[in-house]
């Protein structure tokens, strides 16, 4: 069985991210380096609203927009195998 994992990660208005964008991550392990308040954990969190359950930090998803968005937020990755994109957010 291969081994699942998320190969692009894109972020919008989600938590600090304004608009990020991660391509031709890695299968295996990563490792997110950065001083405190740089959003590390709140990668963690994008990714694992892309699973069932209510997501890392169990947050309302009302409390997720950027502080000061305009927009709703919205999370997307592509999971492989296979490049499925799947995504989530706020309309």
């Amino acid at each position: 069985m291969s081994p699942v994992f998320v190969s692009e990660l894109r972020l919008s208005d989600f938590r600090s991210h304004a608009d990020l964008r991660l391509g031709g991550l890695p299968c295996g392990p990563v490792v997110i380096t950065g001083p405190n308040g740089a959003g590390k954990t709140n990668l963690l969190e994008a990714i694992s609203l892309l699973a069932p359950g209510p997501g890392l930090r169990r947050a309302r998803t009302e409390d997720i927009t950027r502080w000061g968005a305009a927009a709703p937020w919205a999370v997307w990755g592509r999971v492989e195998p296979g490049g499925r994109g799947m995504g989530t957010g706020l309309d």
